[in-house]
């Protein structure tokens, strides 16, 4: 294999660049290196081109990435404004004619990936470190085959195009998920056709996995409708269901988002509705007016502090009341509970020695204590309400069977943000509650959410339902792991977002982004140079920067890519 390409620069200069962190609470350091390469109107550089120049130590080549490139000529190194306005005409007429390889050159810039390559005469290997190169030396650009070596998986899932490689982007779609994927980017850079792709790419891909959509915009059982009538899947709304396939179908294609490619395809649209109706795969979701139907470990314990807390209740049965505690906490210890574990009958036991401690004691039969330990009691011992309604408890046992039959593809709509994020929390619990009690790896479940600083932004409110969905989602990315639950969020900004999330995330799909800390925060995440992620705002619909950290790529190496379109392969499916 050819590691690189015949043309060869040197490398003139290093600089530091350091600012500010986004937060302003620190700064940052990035190295930028000033590479010089012949003049030629046919080389192959751009943005995200790999380099290797000559380091300290023999056969041992630093590797790093194209951010910017610009031609320069040796007459104009001194023109400037207080030169003779006749004179600069001049100059600048023969320098236009004299574009060559003698009298001009193309300075690149290029950062520091945090690789070094070690080649021997038998192999080629990759370490992670950083060894100074040395000024002068040589620089050399990677072929496409030594880039698709480095960077890609051989068996990854495709999911685009390398921009100016020509190679396929293949990514490990399964440990992407395994670690949590973010696709950032403004409105109309294409983020729910980039995450309809991925949704749609997983399920082709890998057989265990299920997908929960939380759609707030109406627009993926359109993107994915294909999928919707292949799979054993849910349509899932809440609103009252048509009454027949025929206004299925008017009031689904009415109500739903219709990119303007899929405009002449709307009465395919029209008759794929009618046919997800007949296929009975439509729903209704009741939510409780409660909100959770269940009472957990935390919130008995937050029950009882409130008690020990309430001034009119009586200073001679506090004790009991944090009696109480230490027997729960006692309990929990020994089963190995957690907050976020319903209560059941094992607390029985705990009420009931405190129950006659506190009639030993000779407290009163009407107090707050035991007024408080007959209502635990009997909210434990209360047969289960049954209902034939598809609530969240159905919906996370469906999402949790196993077996074949069972869905695969459950798409939510709540353009509702309040009863979506309700919705989001309480399904979340319901999850890891279930995949707690009978635990198993199999299914992989992906959850979903589109407009994510809807339902984790940095500041939250109780009665928004906020706060519940972003402690849920933060437990979902930072626990959801061992328990085979993952996360997929797609937003606008990070600015907004609830930090504990962001960092949890290990892949990340970035395009246009117009705020600069956005941006910053990005590149202080991966320890990016700025003026590679500035190049994002250069990018056209449907192009993407890839950053992963151990995840989706071999080696977290930024890669610009074209994502492949969502809708030729769903257009062609529904013909």
């Amino acid at each position: 294999m050819q590691l690189f390409l015949d043309t060869e620069g040197r490398l003139r200069e290093i600089k530091l660049f350091t600012r500010p962190t986004a937060d302003g609470r620190g700064s940052i350091t990035f190295r930028n290196f000033i590479i010089e390469f012949p003049f030629s109107r046919s080389i192959d550089l751009s943005p995200g081109k790999l380099l290797a120049v000559e380091t300290l130590h023999p056969n041992k080549y630093l590797v790093m990435e194209v951010t910017d490139y610009l031609p320069l000529h040796y007459a104009m190194i001194n023109l400037d404004g207080t030169v003779p306005k006749e004179l600069r005409d001049e100059i600048m007429r023969r320098v236009e004619e004299s574009w060559n390889e003698n009298e001009a050159w193309i300075e690149v810039y290029a950062s520091p990936v945090g690789y070094y390559m070690e080649i021997d005469s038998s192999d080629v290997k990759f370490v992670k470190g950083y060894i100074p190169p040395l000024l002068g030396s040589r620089v050399k650009i990677f072929t496409s085959e030594a880039y698709e070596k480095f960077v890609f998986y051989e068996d990854g899932v495709e999911i685009g195009k390398v921009t100016n490689e020509n190679v396929d982007l293949k990514i490990n779609l399964r440990k992407a998920i395994k670690y949590h994927i973010g696709v950032f980017a403004y409105t109309g850079s294409g983020k729910s056709n980039l995450t309809a792709l991925l949704v749609r790419k997983a399920l082709q891909s890998i057989p265990e996995l299920k997908v929960i959509i939380i759609d707030v915009s109406m627009e993926y059982a359109v993107l994915l409708l294909d999928q919707l009538l292949e799979l054993n899947s849910r349509l899932i709304t809440l609103e009252r269901l048509p009454n027949n396939e025929i206004d299925a179908g008017r009031r689904l294609i009415r109500t739903h988002v219709i990119p303007e490619e899929l405009n002449d395809y709307r009465d395919y649209i029209r008759k794929a509705f009618e046919k997800l109706y007949l296929q009975d795969k439509l729903r209704k979701l009741y939510i409780p007016p409660q909100g959770s139907p269940y009472l957990v470990y935390g919130q008995l314990i937050d029950m009882i502090r409130n008690q020990i807390d309430d001034k009119y209740v009586s200073v001679s049965q506090k004790p009991f009341f944090m009696m109480l505690l230490q027997e729960i906490d006692k309990l929990m210890r020994e089963k190995k509970i957690t907050k976020d574990d319903i209560v059941d009958d094992n607390v029985l036991d705990a009420l009931t020695q405190v129950e006659m401690k506190a009639r030993e004691a000779g407290i009163k039969e009407n107090s707050a204590i035991f007024t408080f330990i007959s209502a635990i009691k009997s909210y434990i011992t209360q047969e289960p309400p049954t209902s034939e309604e598809y609530d969240i408890e159905h919906l996370a046992i469906e999402a949790l069977d196993s077996s074949q039959d069972s869905p695969r593809l459950f798409i939510i709509e709540s353009p509702n943000m309040d009863e979506a994020r309700l919705i989001v929390s309480t399904l979340i619990d319901q999850l890891f509650m279930r995949r707690k009690r009978s635990y198993s790896s199999i299914p992989t479940v992906l959850l979903v959410l589109d407009e994510a600083q809807e339902f984790i932004p940095f500041e939250t409110k109780q009665k928004d339902y906020t706060e519940a969905s972003s402690l849920a989602v933060e437990k979902l990315l930072r626990h959801g792991r061992k328990y085979h639950l993952h996360g997929l969020i797609s937003t606008q900004r990070l600015a907004y977002l609830n930090t504990n999330v962001i960092q949890q995330i290990h892949t990340y799909f970035i395009s246009t982004l117009p705020r600069p800390y956005d941006r910053q925060l990005i590149a202080e995440t991966f320890g990016i140079s700025d003026s590679l992620v500035d190049k994002t705002l250069e990018f056209d619909v449907g192009q993407w920067m890839l950053v992963s950290f151990k995840a989706a790529l071999k080696e977290d190496i930024p890669v610009i890519f074209k994502a492949e379109n969502n809708l030729i392969e769903l257009k062609e499916k529904l013909k």
